[in-house]
C-alpha cells in the first residue's frame, strides 16, 4: 500500500535499534525523509545510513528526551536540515527501574518519567507549531500494557505508559480541528534487544500463553505506525489500537523480571 509519505519529515524517538529501527525503515520506505532521534548516537547512525543504502533520507540526532534543551535543539536542527517536521513516532523508553515501591531509587523513579512521559511532551511542544500552520500532523505514540493493566517491580515504568495515554488523549482533543492527530498503539512483548534480558524459563512461559505462539516482531508494530502516520489515516484520532496477538490482559509476574530478585524486594 502506497502511504504517500513521499515528502513528508518523521522524527522517530527510540530510532536506534528493535521497535524505532524498524519503524525509521518502514517510513523510510514509504517516501518520508526521517530523523532518528536517539541517545545511542552511534547506533542512531547505523540506523540513518541503513535507510541511506536502501535508498532512503535519513539523519541521526543524538538526543536525550529527559532533557527539553536536548529536545529542542535537536528540533530545530531537523527543521533546518530535513524541513518541517509532520510526523512523531514516540518510540522510546526505557524501562531498566525494576523494584518494588518501597526499594525503588528516587533518581531512578525521576528519570524513567522524564524519558517516557516528559520527554514526549517535550517534543510535542517543539514541533505541534508547524504542523498547525500546515494543517497537518500526526502524533504516535507506543504505550504499554503496563500502563493499562500495572506491572509487579515497574510501577515507574506503568505510571510512565499510563500518564503517555493521558496525554495522547489530551493532545487528541486539542488539535484535531486543525488537522493533527494522535494516536496511540499497544504493543505485545516484542522481540527486541530490550526483551533479551528475559530469561529462557520466562520466554517460554510468555509464549506459552500468547494465542500466536510467539513473540511479536518489531516490523509488525512498524507498519500499524506508518499507517497511523499517513494520509489514509486521516479519519483516526483518539485511537488507541491494540497490536497484540494476546487478546487478554497480562502483566509480568515476579518471576518474568530479568535481574536481582533481592534488590526488587521479592
Amino acid at each position: 500500500m502506497d502511504l504517500k509519505l513521499s515528502g513528508k519529515t518523521a522524527v522517530v524517538t527510540g530510532g536506534a535499534r528493535g521497535i524505532g529501527r524498524s519503524v525509521c525503515q518502514v517510513m523510510a520506505a514509504e517516501g518520508a525523509k526521517v530523523a532518528v532521534f536517539d541517545i545511542l548516537a552511534e547506533a542512531a547512525e547505523e540506523t540513518a545510513q541503513m535507510i541511506k543504502s536502501a535508498g532512503g533520507t535519513a539523519k541521526a540526532y543524538a538526543v536525550n528526551l529527559s532533557e527539553y534543551a536536548s529536545v529542542k535543539d535537536a528540533v530545530a536542527q531537523v527543521k533546518a536540515e530535513l524541513g518541517p517536521i509532520d510526523i512523531c513516532a514516540c518510540v522510546a523508553a526505557i524501562t531498566d527501574n525494576q523494584a518494588t515501591i518501597e526499594k525503588m531509587a528516587l533518581e531512578k523513579w525521576a528519570r524513567e518519567i522524564k524519558v517516557n512521559l516528559s520527554g514526549n511532551f517535550y517534543l510535542v511542544k517543539e514541533t505541534i507549531d508547524s504542523m498547525v500552520e500546515r494543517n497537518f500532523g500526526r502524533y504516535i505514540f507506543v504505550s504499554s500494557r503496563a500502563g493499562m493493566d500495572g506491572g509487579f517491580g515497574q510501577c515507574a515504568y506503568s505510571s510512565s505508559k499510563m500518564g503517555l495515554i493521558g496525554f495522547a488523549r489530551s493532545l487528541s482533543l486539542e488539535y484535531a480541528r486543525m488537522g493533527v492527530t494522535s494516536n496511540i498503539v499497544f504493543p505485545g512483548l516484542v522481540d527486541t534487544p530490550a526483551t533479551a534480558g528475559l530469561s529462557e524459563e520466562a520466554r517460554t512461559r510468555i509464549i506459552a500463553r500468547n494465542v500466536m505462539g510467539r513473540l511479536q516482531d518489531p516490523e509488525e508494530l512498524a507498519d500499524a505506525i506508518a499507517f497511523l502516520a499517513s494520509d489514509r489515516a486521516k479519519g483516526i484520532n483518539g485511537a488507541e489500537l491494540m497490536v497484540s496477538q494476546k487478546p487478554a490482559p497480562w502483566s509480568f509476574r515476579p518471576m518474568e523480571l530479568p535481574g536481582d530478585e533481592a534488590a526488587m524486594g521479592i
